[in-house]
């Protein structure tokens, strides 16, 4: 007897090939360098991006996480990231969570998944530290200068 289990549709999301390798910028990556610069063009906090593509079971390549002082810079956030995203790249994104609430805010562009949050929230779930296996960029870090 030949068992034939049923077939499920698989949804296809579009594939933006990357190299494993760190990048030293993320020039070499339209769609993170473009929700950076949607970020930092509303003044988004503590920009964070997360590089997963060399985890097993990863549900994007990358993560971009900020915060912001409020709901309605939150929310000016995430309509900078979907404009500047669709102005440069022609993408919008799969899908959206948060925007009622604006407390935490999700734009999903399949490779990159962009989470915007209050402060009290994102100390709450701590991305960060879930992932922490991730490398981990802080582009608005500055460098400290040694001094000899």
């Amino acid at each position: 007897m030949v068992l034939h289990l049923p077939t499920f549709a698989k949804i296809s999301r579009p594939s933006l090939r990357y190299s494993m390798s760190q990048p030293a910028s993320f020039a070499d990556f339209p769609l993170v360098q473009s929700v950076l610069e949607g970020l930092e063009d509303k003044k988004g906090q503590k920009i964070c991006v997360m590089d997963l593509r060399h985890l097993r079971g990863r549900m994007a390549d990358f993560f971009v996480i900020a915060q912001a002082e409020s709901s309605t810079q939150l929310r000016a956030l995430s309509e900078s990231v979907q404009e500047m995203v669709r102005k440069e790249n022609g993408v919008k994104p799969w899908g959206s969570e948060g925007q009622g609430h604006g407390r935490w805010i999700l734009l999903d562009y399949a490779e990159v998944v962009v989470h915007l949050f209050l402060p009290e929230l994102r100390d709450f779930y701590n991305l960060e530290q879930l992932w922490n296996d991730a490398r981990i960029t802080y582009p608005q870090a500055t460098p400290v200068a040694n001094h000899l």
